[in-house]
């Protein structure tokens, strides 16, 4: 048996943000992130993740606001459900986690071929246009990206990816008065609900940016809600569910559209005791996914319809000092119909279990 433990810094970031004017706002964030080279060396490398500038010309009192953001631009749905979950640090969410979208395994020599993908990338080159209604109800954007993602620039991006998303908060006005409320009283939290948000996006594009049939399309939604107990302590449940739609060019495929889905569910409880302060939650998330749903046969990117369903298991015990600061201990496994996973003296698996220490900065 071969064991192997090791430190390991995956990313780091270093954020800048400017007010130029009541209006205008700036982002700058170098990305920092650990890559195999060539030579398989693993290393270092530098690439910009965001820069942008947003002009916000309408904004009232009671939270009406406009909005346009251009340059290297978030994907706001990632974002929002990053915020519901809350522990991007220990694991990132379903649309932006690599699932396995193809792999073989060489039955001679063991060894496991995959390709990666998420449903679309955090960040693209384009333009957003964001729409707040009063009092935080809602929020709607429409975003036009280049398709291509922030890491690769070469794309043929001649063919623009739109993307809608929209986020609902039915109890927005009464939750902001019962904050007020508290605030007049010295409290720092109020009882019972907390939180409801519900949301959903639609996006459609292409996959190479080609005149042929590479085309794409994702839609899913989402669903949060978050309850505090008297005086400390709270429970909170969310989800999310997205669709992905390929269609490939391929003359012998059975089948050139591929039809891929995902689902995830968390639940987070804080124990109501004062003592703790509401610093110790305990994480349990499941995802579920498939990417590709089609039956029968074997579809252009290799995985055939029976054999490609994966999943994700987390259990995370987390405490969180400060605000900014959290330590974890958690447990992750991935889990495969076959054995498309790989021990560490590389022969394959159909799970693959890993525990993690998390120190999470964030400010």
């Amino acid at each position: 048996e071969t064991n192997k433990n090791s430190f390991y810094l995956e990313r780091a970031y270093i954020n800048v943000f400017a007010t130029l004017s009541p209006q205008i706002k700036a982002r700058f964030t170098p990305d920092i992130y650990s890559i195999t080279d060539g030579k398989g060396v693993t290393q270092y490398s530098y690439q910009v993740k965001f820069a942008w500038i947003d002009y916000t010309p309408l904004k009232t009192d009671e939270g009406l606001s406009l909005s346009f953001t251009g340059g290297l631009v978030p994907n706001l749905w990632i974002g929002q459900v990053d915020k519901a979950f809350g522990y991007r640090g220990a694991v990132k969410t379903l649309t932006d986690i690599l699932w396995t979208q193809n792999a073989t395994v060489n039955t001679t020599s063991g060894v496991v071929t995959r390709t990666t993908g998420s449903f679309f990338p955090t960040a693209d080159l384009g333009v957003i246009a964001k729409l707040v209604l009063p009092k935080n109800y809602a929020d709607v954007s429409v975003a036009v990206y280049n398709g291509n993602g922030f890491r690769n620039l070469s794309f043929d991006n001649r063919f623009k990816d739109v993307m809608f998303s929209a986020f609902i908060y039915p109890l927005a006005g009464e939750l902001a008065k019962k904050t007020e409320s508290a605030k007049k009283t010295g409290k720092s939290r109020i009882n019972g609900v907390s939180d409801l948000t519900i949301g959903g996006f639609g996006y459609i594009g292409k996959l190479g940016g080609g005149e042929g049939q590479t085309a794409k399309t994702r839609f899913g939604g989402m669903a949060n809600f978050k309850y505090n107990s008297d005086n400390a302590g709270f429970i909170k449940v969310g989800g999310e569910f997205s669709v992905a739609s390929n269609q490939v060019a391929s003359t012998t495929a059975l089948d050139t559209t591929v039809n891929g889905r995902g689902i995830s569910t968390w639940l987070e409880f804080n124990p109501p005791i004062e003592v703790l302060k509401e610093k110790v939650s305990l994480v349990v998330r499941y995802d579920m996914f498939d990417p590709n749903t089609n039956k029968p046969g074997t579809n252009a990117q290799g995985f055939t319809a029976d054999n490609g369903k994966q999943n994700l298991l987390m259990l995370g015990l987390f405490f969180k000092p400060v605000n900014i600061v959290t330590f974890g201990l958690n447990y992750q496994m991935y889990s495969y119909e076959k054995d498309f996973a790989v021990k560490y003296d590389g022969t394959p698996t159909s799970s693959v279990s890993k525990f993690y220490l998390n120190l999470i900065l964030d400010f």
